[in-house]
C-alpha cells in the first residue's frame, strides 16, 4: 500500500463482471454448485476483512510516524 496515494482508484462495473463472469461459469460447472458459491463468499469475506486489516494497520502506522 502506498501511504501517499490518496485517489484509490475505483472499480468499474465492467472490471467486476470480468471477474465475476469466469466464477459463476466455474461455480456453475461444479457437482455441487451452492457449496462452491458460498466457499467462494466466505474467501471474499476473508479477503476483505484481511485488507481491511491490513489497511488499518497501515494508516494506524502512517499516523503514528506523522504525529
Amino acid at each position: 500500500m502506498n501511504p501517499l496515494n490518496r485517489n484509490p482508484v475505483q472499480a468499474s462495473d465492467s472490471d467486476i463482471v470480468r471477474v465475476i463472469e469466469p466464477l459463476a461459469s466455474y461455480i456453475s460447472a461444479t457437482n455441487q454448485p451452492m457449496a462452491t458459491l458460498m466457499a467462494a463468499l466466505r474467501a471474499l469475506a476473508s479477503e476483505v476483512k484481511k485488507t481491511n486489516r491490513a489497511a488499518s494497520a497501515h494508516v494506524l502506522t502512517f499516523t503514528e510516524t506523522c504525529w
